[in-house]
């Protein structure tokens, strides 16, 4: 009996070992945790702490942002200015600087020029290693299939197209600024409760922070100046590529850095 339950014993051990021997560690995806009080009261706290220093920040915000546009503009575009685009949020005014670039529907020759270019890197597709570089393809042919629907909807309806190129900078903008506002909240339910010393947590948070406040504005600015030296055309092709969805990977990146930091309670410490 002892031998059968020493057996056992071993035959259990022996499902958590690799094939070298070694023990194999729980996944941090597959981790359970017990949430802390201090944690949870870390996770309210922070976002208030932030969402109030980037409150008494935004006239600063805006000036920096402001300043930038200002010394680029006389770099790339020197006969455009920095235009002002006013934000109503009751008792508090605010005015969003945005660079003054315009564009409007491509011509004749742009559009088929498009079309062309489109169905070119289509049938490149075609050729690229599916083994190595598959990724590559589907992120071609959804940028393609973002670009035809434009193609097809100025091809039919050029002048019924709802957006101009500057309220769409300054929408972006102010959507950008309350995306400040919104980052210490999704850190707090998404990393703040967890074990990491809180240094490490108001760390990370300056940086996407300080990531977001430069980025933010030159992103914009190149949506602007593209747009305005291409045409309306390239307009959804640059908000669902080069726009919110490349802010939400930058984010996500940044935070998988922020897990990938040592963590006491995971580390046995």
């Amino acid at each position: 009996m002892d031998a059968y339950k020493l057996l056992q014993n071993k035959i259990q051990d022996l499902r958590f070992r690799g094939f070298g021997g070694t023990s194999i560690q729980m996944h941090r995806a597959i981790f359970s945790i017990r949430l802390q009080k201090s944690n949870l009261i870390l996770a309210l706290l922070l976002p208030l702490f932030f969402n109030f220093l980037v409150f008494a920040s935004l006239d600063l915000i805006l000036q920096s942002w402001h300043a930038l546009f200002d010394f680029w503009l006389r770099q790339i575009a020197p006969h455009h200015q920095v235009l002002e685009y006013p934000i109503d949020l009751g008792r508090y005014l605010l005015a969003m600087p945005f660079p003054d670039f315009s564009a409007g529907a491509p011509s004749s020759f742009n559009w088929w020029l498009s079309l062309i270019v489109s169905a070119l890197i289509f049938l490149l597709t075609y050729f690229i290693p599916p083994d190595r570089f598959l990724p590559l393809t589907y992120i071609l042919r959804a940028c393609l299939l973002i670009q035809s629907t434009a193609l097809a909807y100025f091809y039919f309806s050029p002048s019924t197209f709802p957006y101009d190129l500057p309220s769409y900078l300054g929408n972006g903008l102010v959507m950008g600024l309350f995306f400040l506002f919104l980052i210490p909240w999704i850190l707090g339910f998404t990393y703040y409760v967890f074990n990491f010393h809180i240094l490490q947590k108001i760390a990370l948070t300056l940086i996407i922070l300080g990531y977001f406040l430069l980025a933010f504005p030159m992103q914009y600015l190149f949506h602007g100046y593209l747009l305005s030296e291409l045409s309306l055309l390239y307009l959804p092709l640059a908000y669902l590529v080069l726009g919110g969805f490349l802010d939400v990977m930058m984010f996500v990146a940044f935070y998988s850095w922020g897990m990938s930091w040592r963590w006491g309670e995971l580390d046995g410490n």
